[in-house]
């Protein structure tokens, strides 16, 4: 039991950027007043969320790089400067980590630059393969045997079946349009959909030192892609821990509401089909 005169743990939020956000700061960094009506909104809801128990990480969209491909250190080391810095003086009472990664910005940028996820290379092959089986939206009574296929492409490309990469492309083939408007199969960017994806693991790593502070803290993800807030509104991530190695353990539960064009009963069958089951 708590003590009377005790005060409660405040729980910290921390929010990460996605470049789209970061983007958005920069701009009103340069023009002041935004031009467009739901982009000025947002900044506006930004600024209700600047206060002292928050915080804010330009991180993933550094990752991310502006290039639209893997940049190199120098590369990386611009980025860094100009988001950390737009950033750090956007959020005037929330906290940032835009002096840690400006003091350290050679060395992160080389860390970065080199950085990419396990299996990158994969699911590349994956996505590259698979994409044009959903350039058109396929009928309803051929989708089991495109779905077949795409199963059989990720075992060749030794992929498991629950890969974030290949549910989304299942997602896209039963009627998902906001899986669609992420992956964009009619002309596929393996790298974009790929930053995309690697979202979930990422804020599944800083969920996980998040885990190891003595205070609270929710971690949240910020963009304004409506494709990708509409997949991770029906994606969870599951019990995220540091390995002993340095490495992350997490799970990922997929919603059978990411594929709208099933009936409930069919999304949880396909699910049991794919998904390996929980220890």
């Amino acid at each position: 039991m708590q003590p009377v005169n005790s005060l409660p743990v405040p729980t910290r939020t921390i929010f990460l950027l996605d470049r789209n956000v970061v983007a958005l700061i920069k701009d009103a960094a340069v023009d002041g007043k935004q031009r467009d009506a739901k982009k000025q909104a947002y900044l506006d809801w930004l600024r209700t969320l600047d206060r002292p128990e928050n915080g804010f990480s330009p991180l993933l969209s550094i990752m991310e790089g502006e290039k639209g491909y893997a940049d190199n250190a120098v590369d990386k080391a611009a980025c860094l400067e100009t988001e950390a810095g737009a950033v750090g003086r956007f959020f005037t009472h929330a906290s940032t980590d835009a002096a840690q990664l400006r003091l350290f910005a050679d060395g992160v940028a080389t860390m970065l630059s080199g950085l990419q996820e396990s299996q990158w290379g994969n699911r590349v092959v994956f996505f590259t393969s698979a994409a044009p089986l959903v350039v058109q939206k396929v009928a309803q009574r051929e989708r089991r045997g495109v779905e077949d296929k795409l199963i059989q492409l990720a075992a060749g490309s030794g992929l498991a079946t629950d890969d974030a990469i290949v549910m989304l492309l299942l997602a896209c083939l039963y009627g998902s349009d906001a899986a669609r408007r992420v992956l964009k199969p009619a002309r596929p960017n393996a790298y974009n959909v790929l930053s995309d994806l690697h979202v979930i693991s990422r804020v599944g790593l800083i969920k996980a030192v998040a885990q190891q502070s003595p205070v609270p803290v929710r971690v949240r993800f910020l963009t304004l892609d409506e494709g990708l807030f509409g997949i991770l509104d029906h994606i969870g991530i599951v019990r995220p821990q540091l390995t002993a190695t340095g490495g992350l353990a997490m799970q990922i539960r997929y919603s059978p509401a990411l594929f709208p064009a099933l009936s409930a009963a069919d999304a949880v069958a396909l699910l049991r089909r794919h998904v390996r089951t929980e220890p």
